[in-house]
């Protein structure tokens, strides 16, 4: 079988999808897509009907947009071949998940969900896989991870996870997990591994604070709900650290960050207080979840904003 997936190329939520995908297939190409690329990938694929030469086509950890979702499922080859595996509840918002070939969960049986757990499911369920131990283990690390579990479990290990990714980058983090996976039973780190998350905590306290110096806060009205967010410059690898630094001090009081990302073309927000910051982003023409989500910097109404607000 012959298999293509396109999933998330920019937290280990995604990049878990591809691990899966190696152990399960033998012939598979694997397309890591930016956040709100997906839709125009999958588009090209079509397009140049490179998608026809595969069986099998997975989208992991994103979701396809309108109108490209309509015109595959009026395809029958395409939508017996698509398998789009997301969490995202604002896909659930927008109506994404009324097509067959659309899987979309939040949460199941009472514990949230990610796309990695989601897709090592459905390849267990469907015998592409079988259970593994330190499959089970990378799995639920990076559910915690992503749904923000890991401070509840207590588990350090999974952030260990999220900071080897964003110092190794995609291609370089699947090559040190997919060698784990194949010669160890458990997941360990090495003292190479130990001081790459060393380096990583040590700048983590001084490349906040500056970006905290410089905080612009925002009063906004999304659906007769005020929001007070507070926007910051910074690097897109502290997109889940800089909310934890203000909710030590919240001299602000604001209900959520919003991190102007200085290395991507996105917006990030996380909750400070308990709010829902998908609202933030889907006002903005943005996606995720309630406690994390993004938009991108170019939109018109979030550009308004910034400017109105001298930012």
């Amino acid at each position: 079988m012959k298999v293509l997936l396109f999933t998330h190329g920019q937290d280990i939520d995604g990049a878990g999808c591809a691990i899966l995908l190696r152990k399960a297939f033998d012939d598979y190409k694997i397309v890591p897509t930016k956040t709100f690329d997906i839709t125009s990938n999958v588009k090209r694929y079509i397009d140049e009907g490179l998608i026809y030469e595969y069986d099998k086509v997975f989208v992991t950890d994103l979701c396809i947009k309108e109108p490209l979702l309509s015109k595959i499922n009026l395809d029958e080859v395409l939508k017996n071949k698509i398998i789009v595996i997301d969490h995202h509840k604002t896909e659930i918002d927008e109506g994404n998940d009324k097509y067959s070939f659309v899987t979309i969960i939040v949460q199941k049986n009472g514990k949230k969900v990610s796309g990695t757990s989601l897709f090592y499911e459905y390849l267990l369920k469907n015998g592409f896989l079988k259970k593994d131990n330190i499959l089970d283990q990378l799995v639920e690390w990076t559910r915690q991870y992503d749904i923000w579990d890991w401070k509840k479990e207590n588990n350090y290990d999974a952030r260990k996870l999220h900071i080897l990714f964003e110092m190794l980058g995609f291609d370089k983090y699947l090559e040190l997990m997919n060698k784990k996976v194949d010669n160890s039973s458990f997941i360990d780190f090495d003292e190479f591994e130990k001081t790459i998350i060393n380096e990583y905590d040590q700048n983590l306290g001084s490349d906040i604070t500056k970006a905290l110096k410089d905080m612009k806060v925002v009063s906004l009205k999304i659906d007769d709900n005020l929001f007070k967010i507070g926007y910051v410059t910074t690097l897109y690898k502290y997109r889940n650290d800089v909310n934890e630094f203000v909710k030590k001090d919240n001299v602000n009081n604001i209900d959520a960050v919003g991190m102007i990302m200085k290395d991507t073309e996105t917006v990030s927000y996380r909750q400070v207080k308990d709010v829902d910051v998908s609202c933030i982003a889907k006002y903005f023409n943005g996606k995720g979840h309630r406690e994390a989500s993004t938009n991108l910097q170019n939109n018109e109404k979030f550009i308004k904003v910034l400017n109105e607000n001298n930012y």
